[in-house]
C-alpha cells in the first residue's frame, strides 16, 4: 500500500531489486575495486561490518560486475554447510557432479579450478556469504 501512496514503481529494500538500481557511493565503489584487486590477484578477503551495513548487497554487486568477464564466480550463502557439502554446490555451480567423498570432491574442486584457469583463462572467485556463521570443521577444511 506504501508503494501506492509514495508512487514507487517497484517494492524498495529487497533482495530483488538488481544490483544496478542500487545506490552506489564512493564508499560502495571503492570497496568494489578492492574486491576486484583481491579477485585478480586470487587472494583471500573478508568483508566485515555491523548487521544492515549492506554487506550481502555489496557481494551481490562484486558478483553481478564479475559475471561474464575473465571471471567465474562461485556463490554460496549457505552458513550451515558441511566440507562435502561445499564441494558439492561449487562443484555444481561449475557444472560438474560431485562425490559423496570429501577427499574426492575436493581433488575434483582442484583439478577443474586448474582447468578452468589453465584451458579457459578463467579466474575463479568463490563467495561465501555469512561466513561468520561457519562452523569450526569448515573453516579448519576449506
Amino acid at each position: 500500500m506504501f508503494e501506492v501512496f509514495y508512487g514507487f514503481k517497484e517494492t524498495p529494500f529487497t533482495r530483488s531489486i538488481p544490483t544496478n538500481k542500487l545506490y552506489q557511493g564512493k564508499d560502495s565503489d571503492e570497496l568494489i575495486e578492492r574486491l576486484k584487486y583481491v579477485a585478480k590477484r586470487q587472494q583471500f578477503a573478508v568483508l566485515t561490518g555491523g548487521s544492515g551495513t549492506g554487506k550481502t548487497t555489496t557481494l551481490r554487486r562484486f558478483r553481478d560486475e564479475l559475471a561474464g568477464s575473465e571471471y567465474t564466480v562461485l556463490y554460496i550463502s549457505d552458513s550451515k554447510l558441511t566440507p562435502i557439502g561445499f564441494y558439492k554446490a561449487l562443484l555444481e555451480q561449475m557444472g560438474f557432479e560431485s562425490s559423496h567423498l570429501r577427499s574426492t570432491a575436493k581433488r575434483r574442486i582442484h583439478k577443474e579450478i586448474e582447468v578452468m584457469k589453465g584451458v579457459h583463462g578463467s579466474i575463479p572467485v568463490a563467495i561465501v556469504d555469512e561466513s561468520h556463521l561457519l562452523n569450526k570443521e569448515m573453516l579448519e577444511e576449506v
